[in-house]
């Protein structure tokens, strides 16, 4: 659950099980994902996710990534993403967007491994999502599982304050472009 092979030519769109949650990916940004997991093939990598949420907090749309902090290391089997760089990254997109665009979560890849947390993964997700001082307590987490010529995995995963991890699972679109939730 949670990871499909994704065409290159639609839209993305996850949900989960009882339906309360949403994450919709922008292809260009799946992209942009799709293509630093190659070029840093046969190591991890990831970057914070850039996007908004609906008025009601359950509907995230994931519009762009982050940058790659210089400080940031990666292995065949781990990944710390840094942190170098993002606290002004950060505050700038809040003022160019009204604040209307902001954290909502992190990426990384799984080089010859499927897109699925592991214990590390949850450790972590669920301590931004506990930690007040983000303001996301309903934090997004996309992996992408690759190999160097095959066709590329995503599982999304959102993780909650009050629910912990929360798989969910890839429903298509026939739009041209992403529905944003309202307050974008």
């Amino acid at each position: 659950m949670g990871k499909r092979i994704l065409p290159n030519s639609t839209l993305l769109k996850w949900q989960s099980d009882c339906q309360k949650y949403t994450v919709r990916l922008s292809n260009a940004c799946f992209l942009k994902i799709k293509k630093m997991a190659h070029a840093h093939y046969p190591n991890e990598v990831g970057t914070s996710l850039v996007g908004c949420y609906s008025d009601n907090g359950f509907e995230a749309s994931v519009l762009d990534l982050a940058p790659l902090s210089p400080d940031s290391k990666g292995s065949r089997t781990s990944f710390y993403r840094g942190v170098a760089g993002l606290r002004k990254f950060f505050m700038k997109l809040r003022q160019t967007f009204s604040g209307k665009r902001h954290y909502v979560g992190e990426w990384h890849s799984h080089p010859d491994a499927p897109p699925f947390p592991s214990q590390t993964d949850d450790k972590n997700q669920l301590a931004i999502a506990k930690d007040t001082n983000t303001t996301c307590p309903e934090c997004i987490l996309i992996l992408i599982g690759h190999t160097l010529s095959s066709v590329d995995e995503i599982g999304v995963f959102v993780y909650s304050r009050k629910r912990g991890r929360i798989p969910l699972a890839q429903i298509y679109q026939s739009q041209d472009t992403v529905d944003s939730p309202t307050s974008v």
